[in-house]
């Protein structure tokens, strides 16, 4: 349980057990999903009370600042960061310290702002009464893009940092609670779930290929950059899946 506490309160804002400045255990990176998937059952949750009293734009929007709320903006500083340093084409060096510097320029706020925006259309389309089920696998499988890569990659920074301690290069047995958002789309339909699938190793792969090329790396920015492409792409398949145009 020491593993699941520290995915927990490293991943959400949630008060669960308690905080310390203490770096998270590696143990807890196994837990990642499944964190994934409560924050998207919490997320549920005010999606099904917002559908109750607004109408659907200020319920999208509620989602959206409610997922920025409950993870504390981590890996959206990521993302803003990521945008930065590697939209310019600066050289390795460079766009690693660009990513250190706490200021956002504007290619960063831009991002953001697409970002967000991707969410909330996707979200605009879902309600949760109809469509419950992507609720869970959205934020789980975002969270799961980062156990691949943290499984598959190594750190960018000889030094490392904090976050050094969760790259396990190697140990694929941290791979498997992926399958549990990965598995549920084929409730929906077998058709369904192999385009998931398809989708979250083509999206993940083709991120980490980005990063190696760029970085011979993985950050803690491009970590959350990972995480919040992969999330906003999958409100839009979501979306899309309520629409009924794909």
């Amino acid at each position: 349980m020491r593993g699941f506490s520290s995915a927990l309160t490293f991943l959400t804002v949630l008060p669960f057990g308690r905080r310390s400045s203490a770096p998270p255990e590696a143990s807890s990176l196994f837990y990642f999903p499944v964190v994934g998937m409560i924050i998207g059952g919490l997320l549920a949750a005010v999606d099904g009370l917002g559908s109750l009293f607004l109408f659907d734009p200020l319920r999208a929007l509620l989602d959206v600042a409610f997922l920025a709320l409950l993870t504390g903006g981590l890996h959206l500083d990521g993302l803003a960061d990521s945008a930065d340093a590697l939209y310019l084409h600066h050289d390795r060096e460079k766009a690693l310290e660009i990513m250190k510097d706490p200021r956002v320029g504007v290619m960063g706020v831009l991002v953001l702002i697409f970002c967000l925006g991707f969410k909330l259309t996707g979200l605009w389309v879902l309600n949760v009464h109809h469509f419950w089920i992507w609720f869970l696998v959205v934020p789980g499988l975002a969270r799961s893009s980062l156990v691949v890569a943290l499984v598959f990659m190594e750190h960018a920074r000889p030094s490392g940092g904090v976050g050094k301690i969760f790259y396990q290069k190697g140990r694929y047995g941290y791979l498997l609670a992926c399958l549990i958002p990965l598995t549920l789309p084929f409730t929906i339909h077998i058709v369904w779930g192999l385009t998931v699938a398809g989708l979250f190793a083509a999206i993940t792969f083709s991120l980490m290929f980005f990063f190696q090329k760029r970085l011979r790396g993985m950050t803690g920015d491009t970590l959350g950059a990972m995480t919040e492409t992969v999330e906003a792409f999958f409100w839009v398949v979501a979306g899309l899946a309520g629409r009924g145009v794909v």
